[in-house]
């Protein structure tokens, strides 16, 4: 097509950051690897790990798509709130009893029963009864598949109900064990509702009979259960199912139980898979969330590399980001004015030097699909009512999605990183490049004096909090070696230890600095990402919002 054939039209979007709202996601997905992987039953892998932005949610949504018997769950709509407001398990958590166990089997009683509705078409009472009354018929009454039988009859009389209902039964009935095994003055101090005025012989006594009953949870039930579908429900490779569970990052409960209850949905996710080997329960999650449940839930003999196997990790290459800008590009313009195929060198000018409009809106990017489309969108928006996108118009458009990504970035970390949105503007102003002995005392003394009143808190908050007490021994190389691994983490910079070393950077090779790789940090380069919203000093028009002698040619 002619590009006097075409015009830029006002609004023209290419998709929309949120999968979920992406009305291209169905006709432009690109698999770099990772749907194929979890829908792979033969193969472990049951968690999408990724960065906000890097396609995992787009995962889930196309397995719904494209897998028959997948079924979403979404946390939102359980009754974990419930759980979290009990009167009763708080008591008993705050005594010091772990409730791991009783974690895990409101998953697995979830997982389970929405893999059998799913399965047999159970939607009433009716339904429940015959097809409980058909496996008994063909089982001997003593057998371990009995057994599993009368636990599906004892909790699943509400099957075919909504799963908050069942959810909350279950915790109603653990809530009763739980206050049986006290004896009277420590219920009255239940009913309280709270275990800090306990002595120290009642905080172990509540500890005791607590752990007693939690240690009498009847999962081994529920493994009987998983045995018996597996050979009799799930054993057929050719008749897939799949629990697909996103949003975990949302609030569906508290932070400090959310943890614990991703903690024992991810030791359910490699349950299943040893069980139910036609049945795979598919998880989302971000790298700084998984990276917190580990951190707030470690226990003794915990051991995170055992995680490993069940990772689907998502990677970008530029070829991939190419290719979702063509296909998406191709798609909108499709359907506006041809079915002809449109290329992008027929909306994108050509290279400048030897750089194409692609490869420097990919560079601008950490490698996710988001920041292309939200780029690429910002182009549309500076190009509307032209026949095609200019490089004057790409670097135009840099300006406000700089400044939104840098927004972005800065909500992305916050719950993770309280101190992200003040230790990002140390970077204000500096050149694209410096060394790090650049970053002067006076600048992280102004850093420090801002930290150090924040109410919420994280590693570098309480390290400036404890520089400005008395007598500390906090010295600002320390302070400044946090804020690198601070900026380091959130891929806002990339850094290397010597002249002949490449730059690393979080989103593309390891996530994290330690202390000591951040005092030998010899070198810093700001990601192009962020050059015009934070003004870094360049050799192009950088430094401020005004186009300079040397702004790139059309």
């Amino acid at each position: 097509m002619s590009s006097t054939d075409q015009i830029i039209w006002r609004n023209l979007s290419i998709g929309s950051p949120d999968a979920e709202a992406d009305n291209l996601l169905s006709s432009c997905f690109i698999d770099n690897g990772c749907l194929s992987l979890v829908r792979n039953v033969d193969d472990h892998a049951s968690i999408v790990l990724g960065r906000t932005g890097q396609g995992k949610s787009a995962v889930l949504i196309r397995l719904l798509d494209v897998e028959p018997n997948a079924i979403e769950i979404k946390p939102l709509e359980l009754a974990f709130r419930f759980v979290e407001n009990s009167t009763v398990i708080r008591f008993f958590e705050d005594a010091g009893v772990n409730l791991n166990l009783f974690y895990r089997l409101l998953w697995r009683h979830v997982l389970v029963t929405e893999l059998i509705k799913r399965r047999y078409n159970l939607n009433d009472q009716n339904g429940l009864s015959r097809w409980l009354d058909s496996f008994l018929g063909k089982l001997k009454p003593d057998s371990a598949k009995s057994n599993a039988i009368l636990y599906l009859r004892r909790w699943g009389e509400n099957f075919w109900q909504e799963t908050e209902t069942r959810l909350t039964e279950i915790t109603k009935k653990i809530e009763c064990e739980l206050s049986s095994s006290l004896e009277a003055p420590l219920l009255a101090k239940m009913k309280l509702g709270s275990a800090d005025k306990l002595s120290d012989a009642e905080r172990r006594e509540v500890f005791s009979r607590g752990s007693a009953v939690v240690n009498r949870i009847q999962i081994a039930d529920l493994n009987r259960v998983m045995q018996l579908l597996s050979e009799e429900a799930f054993y057929d490779r050719q008749n897939r199912y799949y629990i697909a569970i996103d949003s975990l990052d949302e609030d569906w409960v508290s932070t400090s139980a959310k943890y614990r209850l991703i903690r024992a949905l991810i030791e359910e996710v490699r349950t299943f898979r040893s069980e139910l080997k036609h049945a795979k329960i598919i998880v989302a999650l971000r790298y700084d969330l998984i990276e917190k449940v580990f951190n707030e839930t470690r226990d003794g003999g915990f051991q995170e590399e055992k995680y490993e196997t069940y990772y689907a990790r998502i990677e970008w290459t530029r070829q991939d980001l190419q290719e979702l800008l063509r296909r998406r590009v191709n798609e909108v313009f499709r359907r506006k004015y041809t079915s002809a195929e449109i290329k992008l060198e027929d909306i994108f000018p050509k290279s400048r030097g030897d750089v194409t409009p692609y490869e420097y809106i990919i560079e601008r990017t950490m490698s996710r699909p988001r920041d292309v489309i939200a780029y690429a969108n910002e182009c549309f928006l500076v190009a509307a009512n032209r026949p095609r996108v200019s490089w004057q118009a790409i670097t135009d458009a840099e300006l406000n999605y700089s400044r939104k990504r840098k927004n972005a970035l800065a909500d992305e970390w916050l719950n993770t990183l309280p101190s992200v949105n003040v230790v990002i503007d140390i970077l204000r102003g500096m050149p694209e490049t410096f060394s790090r002995s650049t970053l002067t005392e006076s600048a992280v003394e102004s850093i420090v004096t801002q930290l150090a009143t924040f109410e919420r808190e994280d590693d570098l908050v309480r390290m400036c909090k404890s520089a400005l007490e008395p007598r500390s021994t906090v010295t600002n190389a320390q302070l400044l070696t946090a804020m690198i691994q601070v900026l380091y983490h959130i891929g806002a910079i990339g850094v290397k230890f010597s002249t002949d070393s490449p730059f690393i950077w979080s989103f593309r090779d390891q996530q994290a600095l330690s202390s000591g790789e951040g005092k030998r940090v010899q070198s810093i380069k700001v990601h192009k990402m962020l050059w015009r919203a934070l003004e870094i000093r360049t050799g192009n028009i950088y430094g401020s919002d005004h186009k300079a002698s040397r702004s790139p040619r059309r």
